[in-house]
């Protein structure tokens, strides 16, 4: 009898036990050691991939069946969409996505923003960086409180690296590491395009330079050169530190000259590829020099700079009969400098192949000659197939719980001149294009889409029931019709001085005189005094009046039409109530536009306020509420999650899928966290 109840007694135990370990580590809940109980993180942020209701409607597509591993997610998880916060921009956004808040708490209001205490003539915070956020992003949790293996791709505000032990690659406009973007050589200024030797033509504005006039004459020096029927011509085409030969000639013997080819070589001797129009080379080796970036450096010390073995593409995009060319240098986007650990940059360039992250850059340069599309297009569909082979190569070799990736190319497509215009009804530019034309462009739109699909194929093959999938974006893409140049308007009224730079020839802003000016992407500094030196916010009577004065200035505006483009014009005191920003990292004034209208820094001699970009889309500073080309995909699935569940029309801000993701793995959010649990996709 002893024994039976003893027996009984352990059996009961055993139960007990069970049944403790089973609610303790169940999925979505976490073991005693903090570790969520075996539940892991595939979450796929292409950015600027919109999604709504109506015009792109992609749960559409994907029933219709050209989007399969999307309907797949639609059927085991639940999908909606969701809406971006103010200023609809990627850092803002993406910021958003991993702290669960407000950019009043991230502290990520835009990409180049400016603080008191230096100068406005440069970016004192830039918001690609991870040190811009005032709060830890979701890795940063996950890693620490939960212990989990984190690796990130290609993901804004990752870099500098913040992972103790994961895995960071290439972060984007972090401020990190020897990041060599591509260079487009054109043969001669060409009235054509004009904005090639602006400041659209460097990163963001004032960076490295993204396009050069390179012109051509005789070729000389040449050993064994490939024959020419029309007297060759060359051109040397500089970037990073290092020099590429171009030998134009003429390979057809035809009794007219007819340039056709181009010899690229390093020494004029040993020759790297031969193309023709249209044609792209291999992966070619070269050498390029990094200035790396030194902080507090005295500006009498020298530069430092390394050298980095890496590999570089060439494109002939353009080559005419007379010779006149234009090239294309992409260079990998991936070395030792630019992954944590670094070992990982070889590892995956053996795995994937060299990297082609994205697209054409920021401002776009693929958008001057028709030649550029096909450019494009080539280029998106190299960067969206690395990515594919990225994904798999890094859960397979690193085996993550946790792996974020993103790739730009959806917001440089959506953004960039030959697409928004054309297949957007909203669009002032829409009935320009034919319809037979329209669908061929929806049609571009739509590879890229499915390209997008098959990156999401890839993580569903690798997830199994304990993994939480997610499909979302930081932003759409609406179009851009109009050009409203805000500095013109400012130099119009006399509250900004600017002299054309001897050198450059481009507008140079007299700081000192200068008492209004519009900064990238929504803000106006003001005062009365003058903006020179490092600024500092202005107070008093005569800055009340000035920016009154602006304000009036700024909501009276109107085009040749009579619309008026500027919806709301926020003073600084109010933003955080308006628009959810960090006041400190604001200016004077915040401008929110009317959807079609972008605002732009350029400054012009004629001070026109008004143009046509050749760019078609955009989504800066445009409210995102009633816009539904802002609208984003929201689609999760996993463990916990209802299946098959469309949660309707309306959009949920970005900020609840932090704290939904993290309940769905079992982690208790941090107190900053302003997002809720959206409790409409749980079972």
């Amino acid at each position: 009898m002893k024994s039976s109840f003893l027996k009984f007694l352990a059996i009961l135990a055993a139960l007990l036990l069970a049944a403790y370990l089973i609610f303790r580590i169940a999925p979505g809940r976490k073991r005693p050691d903090g570790r969520a109980a075996g539940v892991k993180l595939y979450w796929f942020i292409p950015d600027g991939m919109r999604a709504d209701p109506e015009l792109f409607n992609i749960y559409k597509w994907a029933e219709e069946g050209k989007l399969p591993n999307i309907k797949k997610m639609m059927e085991r998880g639940s999908y909606g969409y969701g809406r971006p916060v103010f200023p609809s921009h990627t850092p803002a956004n993406f910021a958003t996505l991993f702290t669960g808040s407000y950019p009043v708490v991230h502290g990520v209001n835009d990409g180049p923003m400016h603080t008191e205490g230096s100068p406005l003539d440069r970016v004192s915070v830039g918001g690609f960086s991870s040190a811009a956020k005032k709060v830890e992003p979701i890795w940063s949790t996950l890693e620490s409180q939960a212990g989990m293996k984190v690796a990130l791709l290609s993901v804004p505000g990752s870099t500098p690296p913040e992972l103790k032990k994961g895995v960071t690659i290439r972060g984007r406009w972090g401020g990190w590491g020897a990041d060599f973007h591509a260079v487009n050589f054109t043969d001669r200024e060409d009235p054509a395009a004009p904005q090639i030797q602006s400041r659209n033509a460097r990163l963001f504005f004032f960076g490295p330079p993204l396009s050069q006039f390179a012109g051509s004459g005789p070729a000389a020096g040449w050993e064994g050169a490939p024959a020419s029927h029309s007297s060759p011509l060359e051109a040397s085409l500089s970037a990073w530190g290092a020099t590429v030969h171009a030998y134009i000639h003429d390979s057809t013997d035809d009794g007219k000259v007819d340039y056709d080819t181009v010899a690229f070589s390093i020494d004029k001797r040993r020759l790297l590829a031969t193309l023709k129009k249209g044609d792209w080379s291999d992966w070619l080796p070269i050498a390029l020099r990094w200035k790396v970036p030194q902080k507090g450096r005295p500006a009498e010390l020298p530069e430092l700079e390394r050298e980095v073995q890496t590999q570089f593409k060439i494109k002939v995009i353009k080559l005419e009969e007379n010779g006149f060319f234009r090239v294309r240098f992409f260079f990998n986007n991936l070395n030792k400098h630019l992954a944590e650990p670094a070992e990982a940059a070889a590892e995956l360039i053996a795995g994937a192949g060299p990297m082609v992250d994205f697209a054409d850059n920021f401002p776009p340069q693929l958008i001057y000659y028709p030649e550029d599309r096909q450019a494009f297009l080539e280029e998106a569909a190299l960067s969206l197939d690395w990515h594919q082979r990225a994904a798999s190569f890094i859960l397979e070799s690193y085996r993550p719980q946790i792996f974020i990736n993103d790739t730009y190319t959806p917001n440089q497509m959506l953004t960039s001149r030959w697409w928004m215009g054309a297949i957007d009804p909203s669009s002032r530019r829409y009935p320009e294009t034919a319809e037979a034309e329209r669908q061929k462009l929806w049609e571009e739109v739509l590879g890229m889409y499915r390209k997008l699909d098959e990156i999401a194929g890839r993580l569903l093959e690798k997830a199994d029931d304990q993994t939480v999938v997610v499909l979302t974006s930081d932003h759409g893409a609406i179009p851009l019709d109009r050009s409203v140049r805000l500095n013109n308007l400012l130099a119009s009224a006399g509250l900004l001085k600017f002299h054309a730079d001897p050198k450059s020839g481009e507008p140079a802003i007299e700081w000192e005189s200068t008492q209004a000016v519009y900064l990238q992407m929504h803000s106006i500094y003001l005062d009365p005094q003058g903006l020179g030196g490092n600024w500092r916010r202005a107070s008093g009577p005569e800055y009340e009046a000035l920016r009154a004065k602006v304000k009036r200035l700024l909501l009276d505006l109107e085009d040749e039409a009579g619309v008026r483009p500027v919806v709301q014009a926020v003073e600084r005191e109010q933003v955080e109530k308006e628009f959810q920003l960090l006041p400190e990292r604001a200016g004077d004034l915040i401008l929110a536009s009317r959807a079609g209208y972008g605002w732009s820094e350029e400054i012009t001699a004629d001070l026109s306020v008004f143009g046509t970009p050749l760019e078609s889309g955009y989504k800066q500073a445009v409210l995102s509420g009633e816009v539904k080309g802002l609208w984003v995909p929201f689609i999760i699935l996993g463990p916990g999650v209802k299946k098959g569940h469309y949660l309707g029309d309306q959009p949920f801000e970005l900020l609840h899928q932090y704290p939904t993701i993290l309940h769905l793995l079992g982690v208790k959010p941090p107190p900053f966290v302003q997002g809720r649990v959206l409790k409409e996709v749980l079972e």
